[in-house]
């Protein structure tokens, strides 16, 4: 697995032997950032559910200003940590080890409307997708026109909306679906 485009091109990233985690595939990661286009620049990222950080390391990569990285599991987030490194992006993050519902609680806090683009790609037999889409959306994180970008299995089904995140394209890449929403902050609850 290596970093597509962008500052940190070609460089390999680690991950964690066996099934712990599933990298998003590098021809899906070049479709999502070839839709994203210029949007990801001068971006503020967040990787919900990190794994190896490919998804927030290819947006900081390519132009992204600043990624938040979230991943529950200890080793993994040491391996976010060493393939930021290895990029030399690590002045461009932070890195949070927490359940994602907690986090998004946490920078809901701290942050007010500067999210320009989560992706969201928790383990495919996660069902809480419909939860946490509603709390990103209840959240004050995100600034009219942010993006939400969901990555399930070809057999998940997810809503066309969640309150004011409206669902704008769909794409399927053999068995992964990628799910675009986009945040209208003008829509009535």
């Amino acid at each position: 697995m290596r970093v597509i485009a962008g500052s940190a091109k070609g460089h390999k990233l680690s991950s964690q032997k066996g099934l712990k985690t599933r990298p998003t595939l590098e021809r899906v990661r070049e479709a999502v950032f070839n839709i994203l286009g210029s949007n990801v620049l001068d971006a503020v990222f967040l990787d919900l559910f990190a794994g190896t950080g490919a998804i927030g390391i290819e947006a900081l990569s390519r132009g992204a200003k600043f990624c938040y990285f979230n991943e529950y599991d200890r080793k993994t987030k040491e391996i976010i940590q060493q393939n930021l490194l290895a990029c030399h992006l690590e002045d461009k993050c932070q890195i949070y080890n927490m359940d994602a519902e907690l986090l998004i609680k946490l920078l809901d806090k701290q942050l007010y409307k500067c999210i320009d683009i989560i992706y969201l790609d928790p383990p495919y037999e996660m069902e809480k997708y419909d939860t946490i889409l509603m709390l990103l959306e209840n959240a004050s994180l995100l600034k009219d026109g942010s993006l939400v970008i969901a990555e399930t299995n070809n057999k998940r089904i997810l809503a066309e909306t969640f309150g004011r995140l409206i669902l704008y394209k769909k794409n399927v890449y053999g068995d992964t679906i990628i799910w675009f929403y986009k945040y209208n902050c003008n829509l009535e609850d």
